[in-house]
């Protein structure tokens, strides 16, 4: 059998013209179009995972901004309830102190009101025992009662207080006028003689200048007086001493 080469030949050279030409319009194209569709579905893949990773990045951000509020929002709250509880507190203690001050100055107005109603009630009382025992005994003296006066007066000064002793006889020291002894009736010789040696025996005025005055004032009483300085007993200061129970 021959073979015919021209024809093996003229084979060969259309199946590499078939090939080229495949390759060329057909092969080529397609490689190129799927290497172009794979390159867009990775550039696509990439951009969703681009786009994943934003919404990721921003769900994140919104969490973090969300988390940041509500703590913000607790903080403003818990602020907002300490100012409140404060504001309170203070509202509190305010009309606690307003109402106490207030039932203060009611307390102190009612003890002054009671305090003058009470002296006045003592002003009237001692006004008119003063005056019932004044005109009672300016009538019942006599030479007994007046020597009892002297001796009660005599006691008084024989009793003073180291403090009283000095305060008179410090105020003694320093009057340029005379010593002045005061009492309703007329005190005898021998009782100015016994005060007298009394006021120098307790120190108390060494001097010989005492004035002896009556006083229609002093009812059953006597009083010393050196300078601005004075002891008495007589009823008058007895009875306005005397303590009435106000509560």
């Amino acid at each position: 059998m021959l073979i015919d080469w021209f024809t093996i030949v003229a084979q060969i050279i259309n199946f590499l013209i078939l090939v080229f030409l495949l390759n060329r319009f057909l092969y080529k194209p397609i490689v190129k179009t799927i290497k172009a569709r794979q390159k867009e579905i990775e550039n696509r893949w990439q951009a969703a995972e681009k786009e994943k990773e934003s919404a990721k990045t921003e769900a994140n951000s919104y969490q973090k901004k969300q988390h940041e509020l509500e703590e913000k929002q607790h903080e403003i709250m818990t602020h907002a309830q300490t100012k409140a509880d404060e504001k309170y507190h203070d509202l509190v203690e305010e009309a606690r102190q307003d109402i106490e001050q207030k039932r203060k100055t009611w307390q102190e107005s009612l003890e002054r009101e009671k305090a003058q109603f009470f002296d006045r009630f003592q002003e009237k009382i001692v006004q008119q025992i003063y005056k019932m025992t004044g005109h009672a005994l300016g009538d019942l003296a006599n030479a007994s009662l007046e020597q009892q006066m002297i001796n009660q007066f005599i006691h008084r000064l024989e009793n003073l207080s180291e403090k009283e002793r000095e305060n008179l006889a410090n105020s003694a020291q320093t009057i340029e006028n005379s010593l002045i002894i005061r009492s309703h009736f007329e005190i005898p010789p021998e009782s100015r003689d016994r005060l007298l040696t009394l006021l120098q025996q307790t120190h108390i005025y060494q001097g010989n200048n005492v004035q002896f005055m009556t006083n229609s004032d002093l009812i059953c009483g006597i009083e010393l007086q050196a300078s601005d300085y004075k002891i008495a007993w007589n009823l008058k200061d007895y009875v306005e001493g005397l303590d009435i129970d106000k509560n």
